[in-house]
């Protein structure tokens, strides 16, 4: 099966918009026109080398005034021997513009990889050098040195002006230091490019960028430079949101303002490493790395530029992709399809299909009988999806139709983003039912399904899907110690329950309880929560891989303004663990007062079922009572003091109140702690800042074991699962202890049952000794009048047959059915 050269679609990757090479004056080495043509081949092998042992996917070569890096890269890799470039790089060139202001103001373009020699030099003639108003070349810029820049300015640049006259290397540099470009030619130079393959790139503030300028004084030509640059360089946060039009609590002061320059059209901001050495190349300042998700192609990097919030990020990981490494096990890299060898078959359909998957894939997008269905069943089924009976291409009518069944002539596996894989499994075969469900899978047909049975009143499965989601959002305080949508409700309603304390519903709840418990006790639960605690120790395992060794605090000498913020950075670090602390403590003060509030609630609402059976006791016992010359207060006294209660009551809300009021004040605190954390570590060096980001990064790291960890109340997590292995091991003794309760319920329902019966059988007494004293009615009629228990068999048969199947054993057949019950 043939691949793109893209195969996962659109990925996040590093890019490094700026890196220079020999080509380039400010090179730290020996520039490219002092090498021979061996010397030259040399360096260039290194570059790629260098490229190619970088992390980042795409470089963008940024020489000043010329292209000179980018074609030598080009020829080398035209030629026999050379090293393969495993990278993508695009050529570029940086300038400096005329500028109303203190400094040269940088700016750059950047171009499709695809752009001829030719088409390169005509941009470069395009371009203006001022004062000489001559097209940009190295003859230009030893002219401009030599005829135009006088002698003050280049000796401020270091500059003999004897040897600017008679040495062309020393007027190039000369040039290279002193020249601006007319901002008109550069704009038009890009406009005229052909097929819009070269974009404008505008440092921000970054080296000589265009922040600096004052925009009230020049507001025209700062202005012109905004909106007509696509892309923009910049290392701050609050400013990439800005650019891609996103407005935050560090940038709202001037958001607005900000947009409206750019026309209310979001940029892309990007950062880049401005090496001047190969070993520089990616090395990012301050790890403010550029992450792009597109292609690595020049259209990969338009469509960037058109969703630049969706589509860019600066600093060391995307959140996404800091996700899928500390989820690993949940990520699926691949699924693989391939011919059963030993199946004999001729067709190679799905035979070495293996499709890389992207760990931000939603939807699966295709024309009727594309593989949609195919792809999406199968990824189902190696995930082990319950929901088998609901698949449209690997069902009975399709690819497992008898009599081909087709099915069975493949194999399938998914590979997991931790390196594991499942083990190869027939497409035929359902996945057992007792592992773990790692792909959660609702066909269209079951979701239309759930959606019409719901409406209609036919099933309550929907229902129960949506109980499920809804249990999963909420909050500890209001779950308590419940596993389940169905328990949280019992929790909450067991004063109401209360009034269904008659037998029969006794009767019911063990029966229920007992259903449960030997749904429990079936090996298959046992077996899934084993797999469940396996798949949990993967996954703690896999995040124990991620490094958390002890960070060591930087030792170099700090000056006393770094040494305060460290000092305060230390304070507020250790204020930040305690007010972490103190807000889990009061979640679980306010569930413990969450269920003293419950606790009255039921307590109040079973004292209201008593003084209701005590009001139905008098007034159904008062015509015997006043026979008697009794009333209730005689037989029966019925005291209720709700003094307590009402006290506990009253105070549980002020302590609720209390206690969201304190963790109010901890948030508040904590969001200002941060926002000095963060002004804070600006005024760090490097080592400083690297050291309270790997602090930062290891309370992460404990945070999210001990969220894996978790507690025996949380049922998801390690110690929730083997608190469910440990309810497994109780069961036997709690289902025998039920079955024992229910047969003194039983027994008890039969006593009433019994005590019924002979009360009616009192009524029909006198009857029955009338026929016993007629021998006709007696004998031919047979006529009888008795009090029995029992039921209507065909109602039992109903309800029983509601619950099995009738295609075998006894109760096969309709009449044969119904007869066996009666």
């Amino acid at each position: 099966m043939e691949l793109s050269e893209f195969p996962r679609g659109s990925e996040w990757r590093k890019w490094d918009f700026h890196v220079h090479t020999p080509a380039s004056f400010q090179w730290s080495g020996k520039r490219m026109w002092q090498m021979t043509p061996q010397e030259r081949a040399a360096s260039i092998d290194q570059m790629i080398e260098a490229f190619n042992n970088s992390d980042a996917a795409v470089f963008v070569i940024m020489d000043y005034w010329t292209f000179d890096g980018w074609l030598a890269l080009r020829e080398r890799l035209r030629e026999p021997g050379c090293p393969k470039l495993m990278k993508r790089v695009f050529p570029g060139i940086e300038l400096r513009l005329v500028s109303p202001t203190s400094y040269r103001l940088n700016a750059h373009v950047v171009f499709s990889d695809d752009s001829t020699d030719q088409q390169l030099s005509d941009f470069k003639a395009k371009l203006e050098v001022a004062l000489i108003d001559q097209p940009l070349s190295a003859e230009s810029l030893r002219r401009l040195a030599r005829e135009e820049i006088g002698h003050d300015l280049l000796t401020k640049h270091g500059f003999d002006t004897v040897k600017v006259q008679q040495d062309d290397e020393t007027a190039f540099m000369a040039g290279c230091k002193t020249a601006e470009i007319k901002p008109d030619t550069y704009r038009e130079a890009i406009a005229k490019f052909p097929g819009n393959r070269a974009i404008g790139f505008m440092p921000w503030d970054t080296n000589d960028g265009l922040a600096k300028c004052d925009w009230k004084t020049h507001y025209a030509f700062v202005m012109g430079l905004m909106q007509s640059s696509p892309i923009f360089e910049t290392r701050k946060q609050e400013l990439w949101e800005a650019f891609v039009g996103i407005e935050s609590e560090a940038n709202a002061d001037w958001f607005h303002h900000f947009q409206a320059a750019l026309d209310n059209v979001p940029r892309l901001a990007v950062s880049g490493s401005d090496a001047h050495s190969y070993g520089k190349y990616a090395a990012f300042p301050s790890d403010k790395a550029t992450w792009i998700k597109a292609d690595t192609t020049f259209l990969g990097l338009r469509q960037a530029i058109k969703e630049p919030a969706k589509r860019s990020f600066i600093g060391a990981i995307p959140a996404k992709l800091s996700e899928v490494q500390n989820n690993k096990t949940f990520y699926i890299d691949s699924v693989e399809i391939k011919k059963d060898i030993q199946a004999g078959f001729p067709e190679n359909w799905l035979n070495n299909c293996h499709l890389p998957l992207n760990p931000e894939l939603v939807v699966i997008i295709g024309n009727k009988g594309s593989g949609k269905s195919a792809l999406a069943d199968a990824v189902a089924l190696l995930g082990n999806s319950k929901q088998k009976e609901h698949f449209s291409f690997l069902s009975g009518k399709r690819f497992r139709a008898k009599p081909k069944e087709l099915a069975k002539h493949f194999l399938g596996r998914l590979a997991w983003v931790d390196a594991s894989e499942s083990k190869w499994r027939p497409l035929s075969e359902d996945p057992p039912s007792e592992n773990v469900e790692l792909v959660r899978y609702i066909p269209q047909a079951h979701f239309e399904k759930l959606c019409n049975d719901h409406v209609s009143g036919r099933s309550d499965v929907f229902e129960n899907e949506l109980r499920s989601v809804i249990f999963s959002h909420t909050s500890a305080v209001i779950r308590q110690k419940a596993l389940d949508f169905n328990q949280l409700l019992d929790n909450q309603e067991a004063g109401f329950r209360a009034e269904l304390g008659e037998l029969r519903k006794d009767l019911k709840r063990l029966n229920q309880e007992i259903e449960t418990m030997e749904s429990q006790l079936q090996p298959a639960v046992r077996q899934s929560l084993a797999e469940l605690l396996l798949v949990k120790e993967r996954q703690i395992a896999e995040h124990q891989k991620i490094d958390h060794s002890p960070i060591q605090k930087p030792d170099e000498q700090l000056t006393p303004q770094q040494q305060q913020a460290s000092n305060e950075l230390e304070r507020i670090g250790m204020r930040l663990q305690e007010i972490d602390g103190l807000a889990a403590d009061s979640i679980d003060s306010e569930a413990n007062i969450e269920g003293r509030i419950n606790a009255v609630q039921g307590i109040r609402e079973r004292l209201r079922l008593l003084v209701r059976q005590f009001k139905q006791f008098a007034d159904d016992s008062a015509p015997e009572l006043a026979l008697l010359g009794l009333n209730a207060e005689n037989v029966v006294t019925f005291d209720v003091r709700e003094q307590e209660l009402d006290r506990i009551a009253a105070e549980l809300p002020v302590q609720q109140a209390a206690i969201r009021e304190n963790r109010r004040v901890f948030t508040e605190e904590r969001q200002s702690l941060l926002s000095q954390q963060t002004t804070l570590k600006t005024q760090l060096n490097e080592p400083q800042q690297r050291y309270q980001a790997d602090l930062q990064a290891l309370n992460a790291w404990n945070a999210k074991l001990k969220e894996l960890i978790g507690t025996a109340d949380s049922p998801e997590t390690l110690e929730g699962i083997r608190a469910r292995i440990a309810q497994l091991d109780q069961l036997p003794a709690l289902l025998k202890e039920h079955e024992e309760a229910r047969l003194i319920v039983s027994g008890d329902i039969f006593d009433v049952l019994e005590s019924q019966r002979m009360a009616r059988e009192k009524l029909f007494r006198p009857v029955q000794d009338v026929v016993q004293g007629n021998s006709l009615i007696r004998e031919e009629y047979k006529l009888q009048f008795q009090a029995k228990l029992g039921g209507s068999p065909d109602a039992l048969a109903e309800a029983l047959f509601d619950l099995i199947k009738q295609n075998s054993g006894d109760f096969r057949g309709g009449e044969e059915s119904f007869a066996t019950v009666r």
